[in-house]
């Protein structure tokens, strides 16, 4: 992250505010927990995870995430959610065109 310009580091955060700004209103996401890696040279990943109300079973804590990610993995992969997935980041994209 340290390597960015300073004109990189402002479009990306302004892209990340508009991201979440879209979660929020179109997808009616209210909580997200952010990660960040670096952990190989020259690049970096912002993981953007959103919190839904099935989570709060597994805790109400960052440490409760491992378990959610394991139980989706294994439970809710299946076609019908991941339509609804294909459908989110399709809202994404186009809410990310009309805030241009």
């Amino acid at each position: 992250m340290d390597e960015l310009t300073v004109e990189e580091m402002h479009e990306y955060i302004e892209l990340v505010h508009k991201i979440r700004e879209i979660q929020r209103k179109v997808l009616g996401i209210e909580k997200v927990y952010y990660f960040y890696n670096e952990d190989t040279t020259h690049h970096f990943h912002l993981w953007m995870v959103p919190r839904y109300e099935w989570m709060y079973e597994f805790g109400h804590s960052v440490e409760s995430l491992r378990p959610v990610l394991l139980y989706a993995r294994n439970n809710l992969n299946t076609e019908e959610n991941m339509s609804e997935v294909i459908q989110a980041i399709d809202k994404l994209r186009q809410g990310l065109k009309e805030l241009r």
